[in-house]
């Protein structure tokens, strides 16, 4: 008897095997179809982003024409996540909805956030003609690179403190060199910029063409914060002296 219900046993395995194969493909077919459309919607949503992102970086000469060159500047960072503040407001504004109306005089952007914000290179003609932007800082911005870096020179009449950190590797020697164009520059904060490969060589130079500026700085290698503070003391000294 046992020998019997064995071999039922085996016969019935072996029966269900091959639609347990099935199954198995089956559903293994209907993960990967699911993987490819999850795939296709990622991308899609990447792909609209990315066209988000270039409508809101796009320059228009007539809307400047009609708002003024600050209120459009201020438009353009908050409708790419960042905030502004503006002469005589104490508040910060994230939402260019609520930038407000007045006279086109009144608005002057006195300082830029751009922290997580999706700047990109087209944008930055919004800072031609801006007055008075003292502070600006780039963090963790996806799309900064050397281009835009090369667009700072209309703030270089006022602009006394600039921090770029986290960006990746789009911001390389080039874009940080050339940052010798803002001369009222007071304090530059470096951080975490892979694409800077010779950190050492590019903070001295800028260093020597911005001798007024502490540059503070962490790119990559222990020495780099050291040898760009060493760098600011000795100026200062030199100057004292």
């Amino acid at each position: 008897m046992a020998a019997l219900m064995k071999n039922a046993a085996t016969r019935l395995t072996t029966m269900l095997r091959p639609c347990t194969c099935v199954m198995v493909s089956q559903r293994n077919g209907t993960k990967k179809r699911d993987n490819i459309e999850k795939q296709k919607v990622r991308t899609k949503i990447w792909v609209d982003y990315d066209m988000l992102h270039k409508v809101f970086n796009k320059v228009d000469r007539a809307h400047i024409g009609t708002v003024g060159q600050e209120r459009a500047a201020a438009e353009w960072i908050t409708r790419c996540g960042g905030a502004v503040r503006v002469q005589d407001v104490e508040e910060w504004f994230y939402n260019y909805n609520n930038l407000g109306t007045g006279p086109l005089g009144k608005f002057v952007i006195e300082e830029i956030d751009a922290s997580w914000a999706d700047v990109q290179a087209e944008g930055f003609d919004h800072l031609d003609g801006l007055k008075a932007v003292r502070t600006l800082k780039f963090s963790r911005c996806t799309y900064l690179q050397d281009a835009c870096l090369e667009r700072l020179a209309p703030l270089s009449h006022s602009l006394h403190s600039l921090e770029i950190s986290h960006c990746g590797q789009l911001v390389t020697d080039r874009g940080i060199l050339a940052l010798q164009d803002l001369k009222l520059l007071q304090r530059l904060h470096l951080v975490d910029l892979p694409g800077v490969k010779d950190p050492e060589v590019t903070l001295q130079t800028l260093q020597s063409a911005l001798p007024s500026c502490f540059i503070t700085a962490e790119l990559g290698d222990a020495g780099a914060e050291q040898t760009a503070q060493m760098a600011s003391q000795s100026h200062g000294t030199d100057a004292a002296l």
